[in-house]
């Protein structure tokens, strides 16, 4: 299961979170084994971000992973959500910071996930 974390200064509501959250999941199959039904999904929007130019729409996204993807499907994983946030959001790629961040292990279902090596 991936957990996904948006925050962004675009303000969304309750219906455009869950569209996005839609579009998301049709991104989620560029990483092996996930899809829109196992990935927990939290967006938090409406942030008080700055960089550079306060002016402009920002995002920060980080996704969790059981385990480490190639660096072949983690670019075009981000080549992809980065289009979306452009074109959903109208956040530019330069206000976008993305971290895919792989855990050897994590508890889910009351049990210890282990990632395979």
């Amino acid at each position: 299961m991936p957990y996904l974390q948006l925050n962004t200064s675009v303000r969304l509501s309750d219906t455009e979170k869950h569209d996005l959250c839609e579009e998301i999941g049709k991104i989620m199959p560029a990483i092996p084994g996930k899809t829109r039904q196992n990935t927990m999904m939290y967006i938090n929007d409406g942030c008080y971000m700055e960089m550079g130019d306060a002016a402009n729409p920002m995002l920060n996204l980080e996704v969790r992973l059981l385990g480490n993807e190639s660096d072949d499907i983690k670019k075009d994983y981000i080549g992809k959500i980065t289009k979306l946030f452009e074109d959903k959001l109208k956040v530019q790629p330069s206000y976008m910071y993305i971290n895919l961040i792989p855990y050897d292990d994590w508890g889910v279902n009351g049990s210890l996930m282990i990632a395979k090596k």
